[in-house]
């Protein structure tokens, strides 16, 4: 066997039990946490709450990714089993869907950051935007919005046939290959990690900026003061690791998008296909990590999000004993 030939074996090898077990812990991580989120968002004392609205559909967008389009990968990658490749309308509608949803839990977190923004305004006009009507409403339109962004995908996704990392002609669901291809890359930066990322980082800002006015508005004494900045800057650091997660696990895909449309029209030999295959997948399965991870960040970032974290699972754990909580 040629050291060419071995080489690809274990790039294929190293591929399926990286993709494998990096899929396994994105579910597993998501699994749990993310239902706690969805059950944490639906109780009174949340449910009210415009922001929470947001952030439950988030969440309930993240439970479909991870039950659903998670496992479809790991019979994709690990079993041979793609589904996609039947035909060209199962095809379409899985990349569609999959796209689609992954940006909509993106932009309800930007819409989120947005509410906080208002909610936090010293002018009466621009709080009132937060309101639990114009929350669902924001929801309906998101998700609308980008449905229609993505249904081009729907119109130039479709099976074609290419060599795979094995060197053998099978079909696989794909853009067209030229313009196209090249733009759903750039298209995908910028809808999904580069905008969202973008905007969620410049309305925690603002919403800082307006606590900070607030205080200087209303004197308060100096243990509150205190108090509030030390809230303030556990805000900032929750919001900084959310959108460094969002960043971080969708821009090696992003970048993998843009080379692959700028080298579709390039003849590949056999190691270099099954190079590019080992770095798709592999970054691929990062961008789970930003559908995933949201809880435990705010529990290692921030402290009250911890605290109240803790005073839940005491409620549950003793739900007849009056449990209180520091403002």
């Amino acid at each position: 066997m040629s050291s060419t030939s071995t080489t690809i074996n274990q790039l294929n090898a190293a591929t399926t039990t990286i993709v494998m077990v990096l899929t396994i812990v994105c579910f597993a991580l998501g699994a749990v946490s993310l239902i706690f989120n969805v059950i944490i968002f639906t109780r009174r004392s949340l449910c009210r709450e415009p922001c929470s609205v947001y952030f439950f559909w988030s969440s309930s967008f993240n439970l479909f990714i991870v039950y659903v389009l998670v496992p479809i990968r790991v019979l994709a990658f690990g079993y041979n089993i793609d589904i996609s490749s039947y035909n060209n309308g199962v095809c379409k509608i899985i990349n569609f869907v999959n796209y689609s949803s992954r940006a909509i839990t993106c932009w309800l977190i930007v819409l989120a950051c947005v509410d906080r923004f208002c909610h936090s305004s010293t002018n009466a006009t621009i709080r009132r935007m937060s309101s639990l009507k114009k929350a669902r409403w924001g929801v309906g339109i998101v998700i609308l919005s980008i449905m229609i962004l993505y249904s081009h995908m729907l119109v130039y996704y479709g099976l074609s046939y290419t060599l795979n990392q094995f060197g053998n002609t099978v079909a696989t669901c794909n853009s067209q290959i030229g313009t196209y291809r090249t733009f759903i890359a750039f298209w995908f930066m910028a809808l999904y990690s580069l905008c969202p990322s973008f905007f969620m980082l410049l309305f925690g800002l603002l919403t800082l900026k307006n606590i900070r006015q607030h205080r200087q508005v209303v004197p308060t004494v100096a243990g509150t003061n205190q108090l509030v900045r030390r809230t303030d800057n556990q805000l900032l650091r929750m919001l900084i690791a959310q959108v460094l997660m969002v960043f971080i696990s969708t821009l090696p895909y992003s970048i993998y998008l843009l080379y692959t449309g700028f080298t579709s029209n390039i003849q590949k030999d056999t190691l270099r296909i099954t190079q590019e295959n080992f770095a798709g997948r592999v970054t691929g399965s990062f961008i789970n990590f930003a559908h995933t991870t949201s809880f435990y960040l705010y529990t290692l970032t921030g402290t009250v999000f911890r605290k109240e974290f803790h005073r839940i699972i005491l409620r549950c754990r003793h739900p007849t004993r009056d449990i209180v909580s520091t403002t």
